[in-house]
């Protein structure tokens, strides 16, 4: 008996894990699977594979699976390998408390003050911060697994001042740095950062408010330096609450159809998106929006950050005189067509395979099934 699979994992991945039995004679080769110790969950499990999804964690952590064979269960099979920490940007994410000094040419230096900053996770490397003055949706900043961050450049939106002075802009950076920014962090959750940030108004003379009048900068530097430590992360609503909204991003497909009679061809398509989720029962979602159905797609969900799509046929329909449609999620064989993530930042991806199988009784010719790999990566709305 042995068991095979990869000695290192990423959080929130799916790994697939084999086992082999050998022997003589006639017998089963199935097995029976089990985690004996360690972090995460099985999903897929067949006679002699097993899918293994890692759960988030911050720091490297050891699992042991278990195959026993369904034979002569004296015959087992251990397996044990690591789960990698999270990548940087999801470990120092949270809400930092500390003091903030803020200097600048024009005026003196006040004494530090209390502040309160969230690093929102974006993507593995590269978060949002937030308040920042000027910049609503917050400043970008790009995080880096040896402990160090930097700022990279950045403007806010154009906005009016005042009807002498018709715009003001943020800019994170003097306009001379190509690194206006930096800081460290660690895992014990302490913070460091100091940045630029560049504030212009455009205005004109009283009383000069034609066309062609002329106009002066108004232009002011601060330096911005925060020290503090991440804060005990407050409960989370439990994740069918915490989903049940809407989500904007960006969906991409990518098919080949493979006509009865004609070669095949293939396609591809990314578009703007947005997905209803609607709870369906204790753990289960419809994700709505993607095809021109009304049941939707259903989703399972999971506390620890991870989606799957079970495999789920709908109706024939008809779409011409004795021409039918019928579509699927994940082909017949599929046990899980789809997968996905979640935070707890609204961020989302989904990936999926799907099939629509095209018949006509008056024409064989017109018959074909095309196949489709779907992505979603969106974030959930704020009202």
């Amino acid at each position: 008996m042995s068991v095979t699979g990869p000695d290192r994992t990423a959080s929130k991945v799916w790994t697939v894990l084999t086992a082999v039995v050998e022997g003589t004679g006639t017998f089963s080769p199935d097995v029976t699977w089990s985690i004996t110790s360690g972090v995460g969950r099985l999903s897929t499990v067949t006679g002699t594979s097993a899918t293994y999804v890692a759960p988030f964690v911050r720091e490297d952590a050891a699992v042991t699976l278990q195959a026993v064979s369904q034979a002569d269960p004296s015959k087992v099979g251990v397996f044990t390998f690591t789960v990698s920490r999270a990548p940087a940007a999801r470990l120092m994410a949270g809400t930092h408390e500390g003091l903030l000094s803020v200097t600048s040419s024009s005026q003196p230096a006040p004494s530090p003050q209390a502040q309160k900053y969230t690093l929102a996770v974006v993507s593995d490397t590269q978060v949002v911060l937030t308040p920042v003055p000027g910049f609503p949706k917050g400043v970008l900043v790009d995080v880096k697994e040896d402990g160090t961050l930097a700022f990279p450049p950045q403007e806010s939106a154009i906005t009016l001042y005042d009807k002498y002075c018709q715009q003001q802009q943020y800019f994170i950076g003097d306009g001379s740095s190509s690194a206006p920014g930096t800081g460290t962090w660690d895992d014990q959750g302490n913070l460091s950062l100091t940045w630029i940030l560049r504030y212009e108004r455009v205005c004109t003379i009283p009383g000069t408010q034609v066309p062609g009048a002329p106009r002066y900068t108004y232009t002011a530097l601060s330096t911005h330096v925060f020290t503090g430590v991440r804060q005990p992360a407050e409960p989370r609503a439990p994740a069918m609450v915490f989903l049940a909204d809407r989500f904007t991003g960006t969906y991409s497909s990518s098919e080949e159809t493979t006509p009865a009679h004609h070669p095949p061809s293939t396609g591809s398509q990314t578009q703007p998106l947005t997905l209803h989720f609607q709870q369906v029962g204790a753990t289960r979602f419809l994700f709505r929006q993607v095809y021109p159905y009304a049941e939707g797609i259903p989703v399972d969900v999971f506390e620890d950050g991870t989606f799957e799509l079970p495999p789920f046929t709908y109706p024939r329909v008809v779409e011409a005189p004795g021409c039918q449609r019928q579509f699927h999620v994940g082909e017949v064989s599929s046990l899980v067509p789809g997968t996905g993530t979640w935070d707890d930042w609204g961020n989302v991806t989904l990936e999926w395979v799907s099939r629509s199988d095209n018949a006509c009784a008056s024409n064989d010719g017109d018959d074909y099934v095309t196949r489709t790999t779907n992505t979603f990566e969106g974030k959930r709305q704020v009202w």
